[in-house]
């Protein structure tokens, strides 16, 4: 035990040593992705960066502290006890780090320049994107990056300024506004109802082939709503985006449970069953409390709320 407390002070020593003495904030990241995947090539997709490159810089890092901070194992890579005590230094620098960066954001009194929204891939592609040129002619210094991914990006950690959530924020650090209600309803192409008999009912529904979500978002409460109509829900195609299996649908492989809203954007599909009361969800937008005052933040939470409440496919939030 003593001889563990020694190696965590000796390497808690060494990992100041090597931050006074120009290890860069990017360093830090890099590790500190790599710990919570727990391979190069998570960390890279996080990052944005290739796989070499993760490898290289903690290689690199390891070569500045004089010590191996990750082991190979079955599950990953796994800290090794200077890893461990890296980690301590590394989360405190980084949660102040990230503090003074949305401080620093929240008083920012300008309007023009940079401000980052995530949202789902269907929401992005047929509701904001469509209508983002109306943003752009009204301010034209504001510069929108858009980032859709099948993970919950950490608005704490600045992975986004503003995210489109389909439910409303708990944790305690955020805040947000209940943008609409998105509907859903059931849909198929003229060539898939071609070679299958149009149902007529819910109970029409068994037999049919359906398109859903991957497993891993099987959890998804329209999905659910799907399994509990159809017990013996048969899927001819999983898919992990709404975009995916719009395009699916629309190439006549099966019946699928889509928002409303890419409707007016796929013509070729058809309605099913509009009389029966089909599962709906809240949308919010959402961001940290210390950049609600952002001024870039405000405006593009404002538009949201315009775009959600005119858009088809939507109820306003009252």
């Amino acid at each position: 035990m003593a001889a563990k407390q020694a190696l965590r002070k000796r390497t808690s020593l060494q990992a100041l040593r090597a931050i006074m003495q120009g290890m860069t904030w990017d360093d830090l990241k890099v590790f500190l992705e790599v710990s919570r995947q727990r391979s190069h090539a998570g960390a890279g997709r996080i990052l944005r960066v290739d796989a070499s490159t993760v490898g290289r810089r903690v290689s690199a890092l390891e070569r500045s502290l004089n010590s191996r901070l990750f082991d190979r194992t079955p599950d990953g890579l796994a800290l090794t006890e200077s890893g461990a005590a890296l980690l301590a230094h590394a989360e405190r620098i980084e949660a102040e780090v990230l503090a003074l960066q949305r401080e620093l954001a929240g008083t920012d009194a300008r309007q023009s320049g940079s401000v980052q929204l995530t949202a789902s891939d269907g929401v992005l592609s047929y509701v904001i994107l469509p209508r983002l040129v109306e943003l752009q002619r009204a301010h034209p210094g504001l510069e929108l990056a858009v980032r859709s991914e099948s993970r919950q990006l950490d608005l704490s950690r600045r992975e986004a300024d503003v995210a489109v959530r389909l439910s409303r924020p708990k944790e305690s650090t955020l805040v947000g506004r209940r943008l609409g209600t998105m509907t859903f309803a059931l849909y198929a192409a003229p060539s898939y109802l071609a070679r299958a008999v149009l149902p007529r009912n819910i109970a029409a529904l068994a037999g049919h082939t359906f398109i859903g979500f991957d497993r891993d978002l099987a959890h998804v409460p329209t999905f659910r709503w799907l399994r509990k109509q159809v017990p013996d829900l048969r899927l001819g195609l999983r898919a992990n985006t709404t975009v995916a299996q719009v395009r699916a649908c629309a190439a006549g492989i099966g019946i699928a449970l889509l928002p409303r809203f890419v409707a007016p954007h796929e013509s070729g599909l058809i309605e099913l069953l509009p009389r029966v009361a089909t599962p709906t969800r809240e949308v919010w937008a959402v961001c940290h409390r210390d950049l609600r005052r952002n001024p870039r933040v405000s405006l593009l939470i404002d538009w949201l709320t315009h775009t959600i409440a005119h858009a088809p496919g939507f109820r306003a939030a009252n």
